[in-house]
């Protein structure tokens, strides 16, 4: 009698929380751009809904993203409107500037990855219309938690900045000034200040 109660009990609420979504809602579900996820709102309460994945142009969603209530209220949200969403094994934070997408994440700091795109046009001949060319480029960021801006992660100047950066931890910085870390090792570099003392 208990098992049948707690049965009964547990597919009003599994009907109750799928009654919620809308049939515009359950229908783009269906449709393979659309993943389950969340977008944290700037009070931090986390909503889920769905989130479009950006498939074909990939860094457009670290300017802008749309997410589908399970009302089927579709919004678009830009950086400075929420404070990261997430869906499958991703997950992005924003500065109110852009999303960054957390590569790995600690107690002490985080590593990010964000895609930034040119557009530039050349012109064609013959009244054709103009060539227009991207190019896309990735960067690295870390971040402590309780910093408020990420640091990019570049060639030049790495030994100054970043022996700067790491200084509480003096088995880093001597790795990055006899050159044996360099900015490619940047994920070796916070493994081992995760280690540090």
């Amino acid at each position: 009698m208990k098992f049948t109660l707690t049965l009964t009990l547990f597919f009003l609420i599994v009907t109750s929380v799928n009654g919620q979504e809308s049939k515009k809602y359950m229908k783009l579900k269906r449709k393979l751009q659309y993943q389950e996820g969340y977008i944290v709102t700037k009070d931090s309460i986390k909503v889920e809904g769905l989130i479009k994945d950006q498939i074909m142009n990939e860094n457009k969603k670290f300017s802008k993203i749309t997410f589908v209530q399970k009302d089927g209220t579709k919004k678009s949200y830009f950086p400075n409107e929420v404070r990261g969403f997430g869906y499958s094994m991703y997950r992005y934070v924003s500065d109110s500037s852009s999303f960054y997408e957390i590569l790995s994440k600690t107690k002490k700091i985080g590593i990010y990855r964000k895609l930034t795109s040119t557009f530039w046009t050349t012109p064609s001949p013959f009244g054709t219309p103009d060539a227009i060319h991207t190019s896309t480029l990735e960067n690295l960021y870390v971040k402590r938690d309780s910093e408020s801006t990420f640091k990019l992660v570049r060639r030049r100047n790495f030994i100054e900045d970043f022996s700067e950066y790491f200084k509480d931890c003096p088995e880093i910085v001597e790795k990055i000034t006899t050159k044996e870390y360099t900015h490619k090792d940047i994920k070796k570099i916070v493994s081992l200040y995760n280690r540090c003392k």
